[in-house]
């Protein structure tokens, strides 16, 4: 697995939601309770701006390797995100969320912008 720099969120595609998630071991509770439900232009945003997509494994040609599930592999983009296209995410999100003053939210790097996602997730 790519090296992703904790904490992280999960962008989800034709939709304003977004999911903290502290450390891989959140990430790997999401991934086995929803694999099948992820689509493939989720995305994951670590706290260095780095895209990650989620890529979902080959079907399995033998019976003994279909019986063993396999969790989808994160693609690093090559693109990054910057703090603007953040920004607009995040108040996006809080707007998703009900906040009523979403359009004040302001911070300076990725990773205060993931530390905004929990605090609006804590609220709600």
């Amino acid at each position: 697995m790519q090296q992703i720099h904790w904490p992280a969120i999960l962008k989800f595609d034709q939709d304003d939601e977004l999911m903290y998630l502290a450390n891989h071991q959140d990430w790997l509770s999401f991934i086995c309770a929803n694999q099948y439900a992820v689509c493939f232009q989720d995305q994951l945003i670590d706290s260095c701006g780095d895209i990650y997509l989620i890529e979902k494994p080959l079907a399995e040609t033998t019976s003994a390797e279909k019986s063993v599930a396999q969790l989808p592999h994160l693609v690093k983009q090559p693109q990054s995100i910057n703090v603007l296209q953040m920004l607009s995410l995040v108040r996006q999100y809080g707007q998703f969320q009900g906040h009523c003053c979403s359009a004040k939210i302001v911070f300076t790097t990725i990773a205060q912008g993931i530390a905004t996602v929990a605090e609006l997730e804590q609220l709600y």
